[in-house]
């Protein structure tokens, strides 16, 4: 019940109201790696070792986009590649978790800025958008991608 209200609330998150697709932006992180198609999940939580566990004995719901703090790349390596995407809320693309995830081919964002994205929310993220470079961190160089709530779970 208490994963049902709980959200990231990023002070710097990039929302805008719903364009002409219905996408509200609810966020944008550093893309890992640039793929053909964006990819559309449910956002779940994961921010715990008991809901690893959970998963690793029931398996992670189909459909799932992982929505992790920095210390997800550890907790979540036993069913990381169950993911169909992943939004992390640190790290960069260098990460342990952006590695793994590269290694994967699952789509995933890090040190991402999200507001106002519950637990069984559909959402949408940009995979299609360049991926952020080693450059791009070390001139300061703005490369995120968007992520957009499409459905409330509510």
């Amino acid at each position: 019940a208490e994963l049902a209200s709980f959200s990231f609330e990023h002070p710097d998150a990039v929302v805008a109201d719903a364009d002409a697709n219905g996408r509200e932006q609810r966020g944008v992180g550093d893309n890992v790696v640039k793929y053909p198609e964006n990819i559309i999940g449910t956002a779940r939580y994961v921010r715990s070792s008991e809901r690893v566990l959970q998963w690793l004995t029931d398996a992670v719901p189909e459909d799932t986009i992982a929505v992790i703090d920095d210390s997800g790349g550890t907790l979540t390596a036993p069913i990381l590649e169950q993911f169909k995407g992943v939004i992390c809320a640190g790290g960069t693309v260098r990460s342990h978790l952006g590695i793994l995830t590269r290694e994967y081919g699952i789509p995933c964002l890090m040190n991402a800025k999200v507001a106002g994205i519950k637990e069984g929310d559909r959402i949408e993220i940009e995979s299609t958008a360049r991926a952020k470079t080693a450059d791009d961190y070390q001139s300061g160089k703005e490369a995120t991608a968007k992520v957009w709530l499409i459905g409330s779970a509510v």
